[in-house]
């Protein structure tokens, strides 16, 4: 699989591989959402290729002190062959490049094939914290798309 940075242009591509994945998108998730994730994270905002299809994506982001990893998914046909550790590594290695000091992650507690991948490849439950939201404009916030 060959790793490549994502590009807007590939914005359908990827929606449709979240969705096939069942991974939840919303209004964060347009098309111009995107884009600024990208805009604002470049290197970080990476798409895993064989020859032209693309089988996995992921969009870390960094806020000047924490690496954040958002929608990992791989294609479902391609699945269990390490393709989402490649990814993730990738990553990893360009977050370690502009030293951050810790990386979070988000996962729906349905998917626990998901939790699992990630405790394969080291990462730590959390049960010390509470994850809350505030949405400051219910006009722009959907949780669907």
């Amino acid at each position: 699989m060959k790793i490549e940075q994502l590009s807007i242009k590939e914005y359908e591509e990827v929606l449709n591989l979240w969705k096939k994945t069942e991974l939840s998108v919303g209004s964060s998730d347009t098309k111009k959402q995107v884009k600024r994730m990208i805009e604002r994270n470049p290197n970080l905002c990476l798409v895993g290729k064989l020859n032209v299809k693309t089988v996995a994506v992921v969009l870390g982001a960094f806020d000047g002190r924490r690496g954040y990893v958002h929608h990992l998914a791989v294609d479902p046909d391609y699945q269990r062959k390490r393709y989402g550790s490649m990814l993730m590594a990738e990553l990893m290695k360009r977050f370690k490049k502009i030293k951050v000091h810790k990386v979070h992650l988000f996962i729906e507690k349905r998917n626990q094939d998901v939790i699992k991948f990630y405790k394969e490849i080291g990462w730590t439950f959390r049960d010390d914290l509470v994850m809350m939201s505030y949405v400051p404009d219910k006009e722009l916030y959907k949780m669907r798309i």
